[in-house]
C-alpha cells in the first residue's frame, strides 16, 4: 500500500448508543449496522492506518446548549 503524506482516516461521530447491542439506538440501527459490518469494518481500518502509520483523526459529536435553536 503507498500512502503520501497527505492520506488520513477521519471516523466521524463512532457513539456506542449506535454501535453497541447495549445501544438506546440500537433498536433503529442494530440490523442496518450488523449487516454491514460496520464496527469490524472501522475496527480493520483502524488496525490498517496503524500498520502504515496513517494519522487517525476522530471527530465526536457534541451538542451545544445552542444546537435547540438550528
Amino acid at each position: 500500500m503507498q500512502v503520501d503524506a497527505k492520506t488520513a482516516l477521519v471516523i466521524t461521530d463512532p457513539q456506542n448508543d449506535f454501535l453497541s447491542p447495549k445501544g438506546v439506538t440500537w433498536g433503529v440501527v442494530g440490523e442496518s449496522v450488523t449487516a454491514n459490518n460496520t464496527v469490524p469494518n472501522i475496527e480493520t481500518l483502524l488496525k490498517t492506518a496503524k500498520a502504515h502509520d496513517i494519522p487517525v483523526f476522530v471527530s465526536p459529536h457534541y451538542y451545544y446548549p445552542t444546537d435547540s435553536e438550528w
